[in-house]
């Protein structure tokens, strides 16, 4: 019988595991992580007020991750800047419960802090499945900006009111 999955804050012994599901579901490439994880570990630093990863965990080892920062500039929203499952788990139902447990820790904080979630992806046919996965967890597309991540490669924002329950 498979251990219960459970998610938890990450901690500083997550970091490879999250490195390789960022390279796992070809994400990043690993000469392309250095900017991830400094996000990771300034994060776990408490370098940068909010910002917040998690895992889903079986049996202590990660499965899957979230990174989630509310954004500067912007009034009550917030990113979730990653989410990544381990391609053996796709399926499974973990990146729905991850987004899940961020939305429930975002409303629990309550409207004077958080009122939207923003998702950001890109426009490839590769990520075509990323997309359908957020718009059917109730994201909207609601902006697609031409050749944002490089040229044919343009950004994709989902949007989601964390006043509706």
């Amino acid at each position: 019988m498979a251990a219960p999955i459970t998610i938890r804050p990450a901690v500083s012994a997550d970091r490879s595991v999250v490195a390789d599901l960022a390279v796992d579901n070809e994400m990043f490439a690993p000469d392309e992580l250095d900017d991830f994880l400094a996000a990771f570990d300034g994060a776990l630093a408490g370098e940068n007020e909010g910002h917040q990863w998690f895992v889903a965990v079986d049996d202590a080892r990660p499965l899957a991750a979230a990174y989630v920062a509310p954004e500067p500039f912007a009034d009550r929203v917030w990113n979730l800047h990653f989410l990544a499952v381990d391609p053996a788990q796709h399926g499974t139902g973990l990146g729905t419960r991850l987004i899940a447990h961020v939305e429930q820790l975002l409303r629990a904080m309550g409207e004077e802090v958080a009122r939207v979630l923003i998702i950001e992806t890109s426009s490839t046919d590769q990520y075509a499945p990323t997309r359908t996965f957020y718009a059917a967890r109730g994201f909207d597309e609601e902006a697609r900006i031409r050749d944002y991540y490089g040229p044919g490669d343009g950004k994709v924002v989902f949007w989601k009111s964390l006043l509706e329950h």
